[in-house]
């Protein structure tokens, strides 16, 4: 970084995007833990017919979620907006059907899509 005579910063690289991207590669990698663990241990229940919708209702909807944050790549906007309303409905999913810390496992299963999906949709605005 270089500084210009005004007192402000040049950067040669948006340090926004960067971090954008960095917490959405990291989301991303905790998604795929998350959809293989729902896959395992959803999927491959086969003692109550009840879960199982719900499984794979939570699972489309975290891959909905992870390929939003895949979108933002290529494109900021849309993939935020696909990564926040994923995030939003893996929320509602997760806190209706869990039974016990309803408030963590939502903040847990949701947060790294809303948090990735509201920066990039902030990269998004400051680059429009």
């Amino acid at each position: 970084m270089t500084q210009t005579t005004d007192g402000s910063y040049n950067s040669s690289f948006d340090e926004l995007r960067v971090f954008a991207r960095t917490v959405g590669l990291l989301a991303v990698l905790t998604a795929i833990l998350y959809l293989r663990a729902i896959a395992s241990g959803g999927f491959l229940y086969r003692g109550d017919n009840a879960t199982i919708p719900v499984t794979t209702i939570l699972f489309v909807l975290m891959l909905m979620a992870t390929a939003g944050l895949v979108l933002t790549w290529r494109w900021e906007c849309l993939g935020g907006i696909v990564a926040i309303i994923g995030s939003m409905a893996v929320a509602v999913i997760v806190y209706s059907t869990f039974a016990e810390n309803r408030l963590l496992a939502t903040l847990v299963y949701s947060s790294p899509f809303l948090v990735s999906g509201s920066l990039c949709m902030l990269d998004w605005w400051k680059h429009r």
